[in-house]
């Protein structure tokens, strides 16, 4: 496992923005479209390997496997990723509040959480400084988890700093967030060439320009009562039947449509030529399919 210092790819954006003539007016994913993009990604990526290897270590480290923790987890998303802490990892869970404001992933997620067999709430409600929790028995927690949630905070920094609040004594943060790269690099050049009243990180369900060493150099900068431990490990997507443009195969694109949070298939045709390069350049070819390269990092957080 890299430390966080490891070098990243540094992308550049093949088109210069000041030679786009007509902006570009694609709306951004619905939470339909988000929840449906999402799914086919999942089953496209490594990166949940690579989490379960960061989180292996990460719960072997705190003890978690000895006695139940009470976990938070922050934007849960169907729930996978809980499921597979617990039934996978060992991790001892004896309550969990899930947080989950897209209610397109809520019905997914409470089978989720019924499956682990212990006491849990879902939360549809947006988890910000101002968020208070409805039961008193349940306000502090030993493991509170952001799973690629913070892309989709107004203030990812002050949401993670009110998350701190909640932490038992001992008790830790960890976040999973992209490092830099792939998914940065092509959401950004859309943004660039979009109408800002139309499409803009802020009108979108996720900003996918947030990386890790954003949030861990704001933290530093910002909040020096918190220490920072980070992994960081390289991860892939398949992206064989995007890149070869495969016949027959209406998800081609979804996982593209993901990242970009916008429907790639509608964007200018100058704007999709620029973000295949992009995908190309930053691929590996391994057992003949083509397979984007991302980084995934685990920022551990505690008092």
């Amino acid at each position: 496992m890299e430390s966080s210092s490891s070098k990243e790819p540094r992308l550049m954006t093949p088109l210069d923005s000041s030679r786009v003539v007509s902006l570009e007016t694609t709306p951004p994913l619905t939470a339909e479209g988000y929840a449906r993009t999402f799914a086919v990604m999942a089953d496209l990526t490594t990166e949940y390997a690579v989490m379960s290897k960061i989180a292996d270590s990460f719960i072997s480290d705190n003890k978690f496997r000895e006695s139940p923790v009470k976990l938070l987890s922050v934007g849960a998303g169907r729930g996978n990723f809980e499921v597979h802490l617990v039934k996978v990892l060992g991790l001892s869970l004896g309550y969990v509040c899930a947080i989950e404001p897209n209610t397109e992933h809520v019905k997914h997620l409470d089978l989720a959480l019924k499956s682990l067999e212990v006491e849990y709430d879902i939360n549809t409600a947006f988890f910000d400084p101002q968020f208070r929790f409805e039961k008193e028995k349940h306000q502090k927690f030993d493991f509170i988890l952001f799973c690629h949630s913070l892309y989709g905070f107004d203030d990812p920094h002050g949401s993670v700093l009110h998350a701190i609040n909640f932490l038992t004594p001992g008790g830790k943060v960890l976040i999973f967030n992209q490092g830099g790269g792939a998914t940065a690099a092509i959401f950004s050049y859309l943004v660039e060439r979009s109408d800002p009243e139309i499409f803009s990180p802020e009108k979108c369900i996720g900003d996918h320009s947030l990386t890790a060493d954003r949030i861990i150099s704001q933290l530093q900068r910002n909040s020096k009562h918190v220490t920072i431990t980070t992994m960081t490990e390289r991860c892939y997507e398949d992206v064989n039947d995007f890149v070869r443009r495969t016949p027959d195969v209406p998800t081609r694109d979804y996982k593209i449509d993901f990242s970009l949070q916008a429907e790639y298939g509608k964007l200018s045709e100058e704007t999709r030529k620029g973000i295949y390069d992009m995908v190309v350049d930053n691929c590996d070819l391994i057992d003949g399919r083509y397979m984007w390269k991302h980084w995934c990092s685990g920022i551990v957080l505690s008092l």
